[in-house]
């Protein structure tokens, strides 16, 4: 019989933690006040009938017969089996594909650390960096999905390397954060002075 010792079994490293992501806030307060008031509804229905009262002067009986004597095809039931169906079908859909991640995560020293920056703060933090660099009067810059667009304005006439000087900013600058997805730059010049 062939037994192992503890150093002799393979060891495996333990995944480190993660961002949590988005929560389906809307999605679950729908969800949730369309069934309180459809449960509502019944309830106040059940106890209207069963203490012989009509509220609304409303005959139970010939709305049934009404309801019992429409056609599956009639517009109104397919109008509102269509709506109903694309909710349903919107709601699964929501549930079924993660959110998108609020944080863009950062590689630490300590595996057992997670740390993380919300795009409108890397955005300011980029735009920073980039109003950093000589001759640039103002940045702006939009996070995708992997890529940061900057747009700089410039009052130089000459502005010759401008872009590049802001890219290794921002390149420095990302190295620094150490996001563990890469971020790709893309510098533009808007503005006068674009040679």
């Amino acid at each position: 019989m062939n037994v192992k010792t503890a150093s002799q079994l393979p060891t495996r490293t333990p995944r480190p933690p993660r961002l949590p992501r988005g929560s389906r806030t809307v999605a679950a307060v729908i969800v949730a006040t369309v069934l309180l008031l459809t449960a509502g509804f019944i309830a106040w229905q059940a106890i209207l009938i069963q203490t012989g009262q009509n509220l609304y002067d409303v005959n139970a009986s010939g709305v049934s017969e009404r309801l019992g004597r429409t056609p599956w095809d009639d517009p109104g039931v397919m109008i509102s089996a269509a709506v109903t169906t694309a909710l349903g079908l919107w709601l699964v859909l929501l549930a079924a594909v993660p959110p998108k991640r609020r944080f863009l995560q950062l590689r630490q020293a300590d595996p057992q650390v997670v740390a993380g920056i919300s795009r409108r703060h890397l955005r300011r933090a980029l735009d920073g960096a980039a109003q950093r660099v000589d001759g640039v009067r103002a940045a702006s810059t939009r996070v995708g999905r992997g890529t940061a667009t900057v747009a700089v304005t410039s009052r130089l006439s000459m502005t010759g390397g401008l872009v590049q000087s802001v890219e290794e900013a921002i390149g420095e600058y990302l190295r620094l954060l150490d996001p563990i997805k890469p971020i790709a730059v893309r510098v533009r010049l808007s503005g006068r002075g674009r040679r």
